[in-house]
């Protein structure tokens, strides 16, 4: 199923999530390079990388070129690259057109309710520490990648799971795929249950998703609400 929209409007002006989604596209279009192999470095040299974190130290050409976080090495390609500040600045990446505006698109249909509950001080630290954990959470089963992580992916899943905790009964309109997309609404419970599904195909494929980021987002901005007890909205 492919979110359209919610049937659910803010209350508020959501000035953070739109300086987040402007922010992105902004990187995108000013910063990120155009060129394939330019932008290959690019997120070697500022996106989070398993073996970096593991061992805090950022990737040697050994490690690159065996394939092996293990390997010692001196010859750091990058020595200058903050390794804690590419957590945060891997969910501002996203590889193509395609990655940049499905999770952008999906930001702005749960987040703008979010930032609605949780006020601008508030929504600002659930983004930050939901970014970082959907990181950990990729890293964690991981951890001897030598692979970027780039995308918001985590951050849009957390957002999720904050928006099934709250709205459990909000209606959101869908695209669903049935031969030919046709819409329809349906629960927000009752679409988080596919898209759990749909993690789980995601899981059992060879592919570049992050399905662990994706699940432990969810699980983190669900939990997070849960357990501040904010006031679900059961309508």
């Amino acid at each position: 199923m492919i979110p359209i929209s919610d049937i659910n409007p803010a209350k508020n002006n959501p000035v953070i999530s739109r300086i987040f989604i402007f922010g992105s596209i902004l990187i995108y279009i000013l910063i990120q390079p155009k060129n394939p192999n330019e932008l290959f470095n690019f997120f070697y040299e500022f996106a989070a990388i398993p073996c970096e974190v593991l061992y805090n130290t950022p990737l040697s050409a050994d490690q690159y070129y065996n394939n092996d976080c293990a390997i010692g090495s001196s010859n750091i390609v990058f020595e200058n690259k903050n390794i804690l500040l590419s957590l945060l600045l891997s969910n501002l990446f996203h590889a193509n057109f395609v990655h940049i505006l499905g999770n952008l698109w999906s930001f702005w249909i749960f987040g703008n309710n979010i930032e609605d509950v949780l006020g601008k001080l508030r929504f600002i630290l659930f983004l930050s520490f939901t970014g970082i954990a959907s990181m950990f959470s990729h890293i964690f089963l991981n951890f001897n990648d030598i692979n970027p992580i780039v995308g918001a992916s985590g951050i849009v899943s957390a957002l999720m799971g904050a928006y099934l905790y709250l709205f459990p009964n909000a209606q959101l309109l869908v695209l669903v795929p049935f031969g030919f997309l046709f819409p329809t609404t349906i629960r927000a419970k009752f679409f988080m249950i596919f898209w759990f599904i749909s993690q789980i195909f995601i899981a059992l494929q060879n592919n570049n998703i992050s399905w662990e980021a994706h699940i432990g987002g969810f699980l983190v901005g669900y939990l997070l609400l849960k357990i501040f007890n904010y006031k679900r909205n059961t309508f």
